[in-house]
């Protein structure tokens, strides 16, 4: 039996509005009086889950809640939470979690969590790379710079040297992410 294209697309909608919602209210697992009272858990525990966090997002809620007289509504909670954790521990989401540099808090089923943590180490790699090479390509401005101001032909030589050893820290953090790239691109 093959999915109607109705029920894919309505999958799609559901999943693009809680994302739409979960971006728009943050992932803070802190909640003010008013939102205790106001909870709908089983939406916060959606939430949460599509956010990939862990349970002890519902402690501190549930500590927040009780500093306000309001009891935590674990059950309707954790049901929301397992129909976000639906969406959010899918293989195809892993990598693109690393890519943008975000955190996996080990929430997924024991059945997937280590393919899960393979293809999110292997985005992760690919954001450590970027970062690197951003960082090395702007100290090597900066010694550029320095580079056109400096007064003395010792403080010249030292920056071309500090160069010189920058260029060759940059050809290796280039090869790092040409091989964490291809790493990625070999998931899809």
């Amino acid at each position: 039996m093959t999915p109607r294209p109705f029920l894919l697309s309505l999958s799609f909608f559901r999943i693009a509005f809680a994302s739409l919602l979960l971006a728009a209210l943050g992932g803070c697992a802190s909640m003010t009086p008013a939102e205790c009272k106001n909870a709908n858990w089983q939406d916060v525990g959606l939430r949460d889950g599509l956010a990939g966090e862990p349970l002890t997002a519902l402690d501190a809620r549930t500590k927040s809640c009780a500093e306000a007289g309001v009891q935590a509504n674990a059950q309707a909670y954790l049901h929301g939470r397992n129909q976000g954790l639906q969406s959010y521990c899918r293989l195809d989401h892993a990598a693109r979690l690393g890519l943008d540099g975000k955190s996996y808090h080990g929430v997924c089923a024991a059945g997937i969590d280590a393919e899960f943590r393979h293809r999110y180490g292997v985005g992760r790699e690919v954001y450590r790379a970027r970062s690197e090479l951003r960082s090395l390509d702007s100290r090597r401005n900066s010694l550029e710079d320095k580079l056109e101001d400096a007064k003395g032909n010792d403080e010249r030589k030292r920056l071309r040297d500090d160069l010189s050893d920058l260029d060759r820290s940059l050809r290796r953090a280039r090869d790092r992410l040409r091989d964490a790239e291809w790493a990625y691109d070999r998931l899809r």
